[in-house]
């Protein structure tokens, strides 16, 4: 067993290849956790230190299916948009970076576009989508006062 912390907050996702999507997270600095993976599910930290306490947890379908409630389905992402998912990075070339790695994965980087989103708070927010079309966000506070009031 792993002497590091254990994560604080899990996030699970239904995915169709568990290793197409493994290979498409570890190439966004995902940080595999074996203690928590077997088979069916594979888990990592997220990246960057300040996210360090947040587990991705992605599933077989099958897998995934154990967890929800019985006569649900599972959302198919790439049709129904049930959740987006943001990451705090350091910078706007980490965001920048971030959608560079994630389109060069398999992802698709902007999806949707809001000009300016966040700007008004100090913020640089970027969007990507994952192989299975779940949406996640690449975020950074720009200035020191963004950053006081976070």
């Amino acid at each position: 067993m792993s002497t590091s912390k254990p994560p604080s907050f899990f996030v699970s996702l239904p995915v169709a290849s568990l290793s197409s999507s493994t290979d498409f997270y570890k190439s966004l600095n995902f940080t595999p956790l074996d203690d928590y993976s077997d088979d069916d599910t594979v888990a990592f930290r997220f990246p960057y230190k300040s996210n360090a306490n947040i587990c991705l947890m992605i599933h077989s379908t099958s897998r995934f299916e154990q967890f929800i409630r019985r006569g649900s389905k599972i959302v198919h992402a790439k049709e129904v948009t049930g959740a987006i998912y943001t990451l705090g990075v350091p910078n706007k070339e980490d965001v920048d970076g971030f959608l560079e790695k994630a389109e060069k994965a398999g992802g698709k980087k902007d999806p949707f576009e809001m000009k300016e989103y966040g700007k008004d708070l100090g913020l640089y927010t970027r969007s990507f989508e994952d192989m299975d079309g779940h949406i996640w966000e690449a975020t950074t506070m720009l200035n020191e006062k963004a950053k006081e009031k976070a």
